[in-house]
């Protein structure tokens, strides 16, 4: 316990205000997972500033408590929820990838409203043990099954002819890339396609010498890569291009964080990837989406990453709730609003389902992109699967054909 009260300390506040309201915010600052941990906290902390700036929540001022989930050990994330919403009294929790099923537990002990980013069935497994219990816990984004099988949509509506119907998948050994996998493989096999190489690696995998190899022999019409995390994918790429097959690359949720982009350039132009829960950029689809983008720009610099838009919205439909009840600790209220009545955003109503589970939806779509000009660039949006306004799809350069 002596380990969470120094992250406490370090970043968060030692004692609370009798004029403010805090906000408990455990997401990786450490480790492997700081990159997704810093998006998702411009988007909370975008919120927040706009709250406050606006007079607070019933007259008072948010503050942030953060506390550093670095991996998602187990204990790690118990500790968290027990410091944050034992300690600190927290009014309400808001991260992104959060633990995968052990957070629903850890949170669950509390009525504090929990909001996350586990984007896992796992996570909703454990929820359906308990659903009363679990009542208070709201995932952010659709499940990775979910994800895959819009992402497969999409594959095959490009207006693209592929050249063979042989594709080669590659994920990370964790239940989220197992999870994508699995759905993909299913999913071309019943369309008739030949899963060509099937590769689960670990994090940290930046040597591709020998999957290379074997790419290069099979030919594949398509890669896909699901590796929720940006070296794996930049060095991939770079040691794809050095002698490149006549393949699209899908990176799946891989292409959203920002550094894929920043350090490949326009050597990318091509790549498909998908961001769930997403705002489409940089054209956004109504006028109030594009007052988002231009001002999330304006404030850090660069695009829209992955995770920044559903926990903006996560910190607004909580403070929605919080508003209409009249009472940020009337947990069982605040829930049961957050349950019945959503909450309109900017691109319309978003409704948590019975697992509370944002599923995609119309107003929270899948946004699949693609690398053009160096820049994501929205071109299809889930449900349902369309073309995105007047995008085009480009052919990569690396293909020949």
């Amino acid at each position: 316990m002596a380990v969470v009260l120094e992250i406490g300390l370090l970043f968060g506040s030692v004692g609370m205000a009798a004029d403010t309201i805090p906000l408990g915010v455990p997401l990786a600052m450490t480790g492997a997972y700081t990159g997704s941990g810093d998006d998702y906290f411009k988007g909370i902390k975008m919120a927040i500033d706009e709250l406050n700036a606006a007079g607070g929540l019933l007259n008072k001022q948010l503050e942030i408590i953060r506390y550093d989930s670095k991996e998602f050990a187990p204990e790690v994330v118990m500790q968290g929820a027990d410091y944050l919403c034992g300690q600190k009294n927290v009014a309400s929790v808001h991260a992104g990838w959060a633990g995968w099923g052990q957070d629903v537990r850890a949170y669950g002990k509390y009525e504090v409203p929990f909001f996350c980013d586990d984007g896992s069935q796992a996570a909703v497994d454990v929820f359906r043990e308990d659903p009363a219990k679990y009542s208070n816990i709201y995932q952010l984004t659709d499940v990775g099954i979910e994800q895959a099988k819009s992402m497969f949509r999409v594959l095959m509506a490009l207006p693209y002819e592929y050249p063979n119907n042989k594709v080669v998948i590659i994920n990370t050994d964790d239940s989220w890339g197992v999870e994508v996998g699995d759905t993909l493989d299913a999913s071309f096999k019943e369309k008739g396609w030949k899963v060509a190489k099937r590769e689960t690696v670990p994090y940290g995998t930046n040597e591709w010498g020998a999957i290379l190899t074997r790419i290069r022999r099979i030919k594949p019409a398509l890669i896909h890569i699901e590796i929720p995390s940006a070296q794996e994918n930049i060095t991939f790429f770079r040691q794809f291009i050095k002698k490149p097959t006549d393949s699209i690359i899908s990176l799946g949720w891989g292409i959203t964080p920002r550094e894929v982009v920043e350090n490949l350039g326009t050597a990318a132009d091509g790549i498909v990837g998908e961001m769930p829960t997403g705002l489409p950029g940089p054209k956004a689809p109504n006028a109030a989406g594009q007052a988002w983008i231009d001002k999330f720009v304006e404030l850090y610099n660069h695009q829209i990453p992955a995770g920044s838009w559903a926990t903006y919205t996560g910190v607004m439909a909580w403070a929605n709730a919080v508003k209409n009840v009249g009472d940020a600790y009337d947990f069982k209220a605040v829930n049961k609003y957050l349950k019945e009545n959503g909450y309109e955003g900017h691109q319309g109503l978003i409704k948590w389902d019975k697992d509370n589970v944002l599923r995609a939806q119309k107003a929270a779509p899948v946004v699949h992109y693609q690398v053009q000009g160096g820049e994501l660039m929205a071109i299809y949006t889930d449900p349902p699967t369309e073309a995105y306004q007047d995008s085009k799809f480009m052919v990569p350069s690396w293909i020949k054909k």
